[in-house]
């Protein structure tokens, strides 16, 4: 692992840590490649401690993209979080799926189906996203993949047994804040678009001396997204499921 690498993922966990946004960004700190954003990735883990799950992007054109996410910023539906602290800045509505075995090394690739054979539940998820970076700073797209792709917090919903009933790719969705509507959307990855990706995450892990748990939540792409401006009462409600909450103070 470069210094480099060293410094920046440091860097950006202290900046979470302190809740201080970093105000100048060395040249060195910049991935050049997605494979030195995932070393950075490698890095900011190496600090934040064990992982809980992921998160990846299903459905879209090419190959997805990814980020592990530490266990201490899990929370269950209805937590409480501190905005300003967590440096939060916006809102995504996701479907989540949690791994009831470990997928990890066994000599040959997995598929969609046994990845699909892995999943015992989807959940209706929250991701608040956060800038570790001041305003005044520039920072590229593949430093905030480093970032753990900007994620702050991941609260998740009840469970629905997998494998999905629901039509994923038309989810009726509405996102609410303090009772009132500020987005919605009906359009999003299918089933099999989502056990695709988990099949390639799991692959992807791999290759990073890394395993897909038991127990993981692994969230699957924004379906909405909106600004987050607290304190308020923070309301996603996806067809079919329970609704999933948080209090941002």
């Amino acid at each position: 692992m470069s210094d480099a690498i060293e410094a920046a993922a440091r860097a950006l966990f202290d900046a979470r840590r302190t809740a201080q946004p970093i105000t100048a960004v060395p040249a060195e700190w910049v991935p050049q490649t997605l494979a030195d954003a995932y070393r950075l990735q490698d890095a900011v883990m190496r600090h934040e401690g064990v992982a809980g799950g992921w998160k990846v992007l299903a459905g879209a054109e090419g190959e997805p993209m990814c980020a592990p996410i530490p266990a201490s910023r899990y929370h269950a539906d209805g937590t409480s979080l501190d905005q300003a602290g967590l440096l939060i800045f916006l809102t995504e509505v996701e479907v989540g799926v949690k791994l009831g075995r470990t997928l990890a090394e066994k000599g040959t690739p997995y598929t969609p189906e046994e990845a699909a054979a892995a999943i015992v539940s989807l959940h209706p998820a929250l991701e608040m996203c956060a800038s570790s970076f001041d305003a005044g700073v520039e920072a590229s797209h593949l430093l905030k993949m480093g970032d753990l792709q900007s994620n702050a917090a991941v609260i998740v919903g009840a469970a629905l047994p997998a494998p999905a009933t629901l039509d994923l790719a038309n989810l009726d969705i509405a996102l609410a804040y303090d009772d009132a509507p500020v987005a919605g959307t009906a359009v999003g990855a299918s089933w099999q678009q989502i056990v695709e990706a988990i099949a390639w995450l799991a692959n992807h892990a791999i290759s990073r001396g890394l395993s897909l748990n038991e127990g993981d939540v692994i969230i699957t792409g924004a379906r909405v997204k909106h600004p987050a401006t607290g304190p308020m009462e923070v309301e996603a409600r996806l067809a079919g499921m329970a609704p999933v909450t948080l209090t941002l103070t």
